[in-house]
């Protein structure tokens, strides 16, 4: 009798990892991988960060830069932002605040479990770009919009209940790792996602335009410049050709997926570009 309770929970472990796309090994596999190289980078992070003066004098040359090419429009959409009804900076504020994280992981345990064709894929370009990102920060600290107080700049999350002087934020945040913009890096690449692993029209409308919503959200809270948008906007499109080539010029699509799964019959039209004989 004593061993009963064990070899249930025996079981019941067994009927769940069958229920995983690849069962438990990979499962925590996976984890530990995504994790070790988050929790590495973080702490990674707070070894880049710079003396303070560095990262202004390289915030004014970004800035300057900026007046050059004529897009220097942060202070612009700030003060329309705070003028705007109070929703539009609640939406900013929010989406500052889990675009990253909370909604990345998300779509990141959505594909694992139900379009785990394209997780490897998505996953190998989160990786890769935060590496390269983590090289800018070490390279090139810059201070964000916000702490540039004296040039008109406000800080619209000090009024959040969650803000960068928040427990566990404080303690990992590098208050300098504004060039590149990985909020924007991971947008890009959560877009991407999106219209990959989904065929509803609306859908994949909504991850084309979800982008563009992170961009004015970091822009308005006075956490990026544009530049930083830029640029991370490259990292992104960089670390999606370099997956893109270590899988042998092979997109995750769904369609590509339905196909290799059999369950589109061999007519059934493909994306241009596409063949029967390309499968994940």
């Amino acid at each position: 009798m004593a061993v009963a309770p064990p070899r249930r929970t025996r079981r019941a472990s067994d009927r769940v990892g069958r229920l995983l796309p690849h069962g438990w090994r990979d499962f925590w596999l996976q984890a530990a991988i995504f994790w070790s190289f988050y929790i590495g980078y973080e702490a990674s992070r707070t070894l880049a960060q710079n003396d303070r003066y560095l990262a202004m004098r390289n915030a004014l040359d970004v800035l300057r830069a900026q007046q050059d090419l004529g897009i220097a429009w942060e202070g612009a959409v700030q003060n329309w932002a705070i003028n705007a009804p109070h929703i539009v900076m609640a939406i900013a504020n929010w989406t500052y605040f889990n675009c990253q994280f909370t909604i990345t992981y998300a779509l990141l345990i959505f594909i694992y479990f139900r379009r785990n064709h394209a997780f490897y894929f998505i996953r190998n370009v989160l990786l890769a770009t935060s590496f390269a990102a983590l090289i800018g920060y070490i390279l090139l600290p810059t201070a964000p919009p916000r702490m540039l107080g004296g040039l008109g700049f406000v800080d619209t999350l000090q009024q959040t209940a969650v803000n960068h002087e928040s427990g566990v934020i404080a303690w990992f945040a590098n208050p300098y790792a504004a060039m590149p913009s990985l909020h924007t890096a991971y947008a890009v690449i959560i877009g991407t996602a999106g219209v990959l692993v989904f065929a509803t029209p609306v859908l994949r409308a909504l991850w084309v335009l979800y982008p563009g919503l992170v961009i004015f959200s970091i822009i308005a809270t006075g956490n990026h410049w544009f530049l930083d948008a830029a640029v991370g906007a490259f990292v992104a499109l960089f670390a999606l050709l370099f997956a893109f080539a270590i899988s042998r010029g092979r997109l995750p699509t769904l369609t590509r997926a339905r196909l290799a799964a059999g369950s589109l019959p061999a007519s059934a039209p493909t994306p241009r570009g596409e063949t029967l004989a390309q499968s994940t």
